[in-house]
């Protein structure tokens, strides 16, 4: 069985949690607070309620981290933080749910965003 440890972090306004392209370990749970999403420097989101997972994405593909995380107010967050993200899921379902539920919304949001840039109004269509 793999360790998990959790700890809890007081975030100051201002103070970055995660940097884009560094190797992470880990995720995180907003307790409370307001933070930033950003990627490549452009604000994708604001996190303000609590529960919401963040930071997942790493450990579970093996990769760097792909967005940089910021707090906009002074947050309270909890860092997970498993030797093994199998184990993990295993012996906490709870947060294996909420990080399928976490990613499901994340990827409704942006299939929505994609549709919503890819519709054709056909009012300036032009047909030949």
């Amino acid at each position: 069985m793999g360790d998990i440890a959790t700890k809890i972090l007081e975030i100051e306004a201002g103070q970055y949690i995660i940097e884009q392209g560094e190797s992470g370990y880990g995720f995180y749970v907003l307790n409370s607070g307001s933070l930033e999403v950003y990627k490549d420097n452009v604000l994708l989101t604001v996190l303000n309620q609590p529960g919401t997972i963040f930071g997942e994405m790493g450990d579970i593909l093996g990769k760097p981290r792909t967005c940089t995380v910021r707090a906009k107010s002074s947050s309270q967050v909890i860092q997970v933080v498993a030797s093994d993200m199998k184990d993990l899921v295993e012996q906490n379902p709870a947060v294996a749910v909420k990080i399928i539920k976490t990613l499901a919304s994340r990827l409704e949001s942006t299939t929505k965003k994609l549709a919503d840039k890819t519709i054709v109004n056909t009012i300036w269509s032009i047909s030949d």
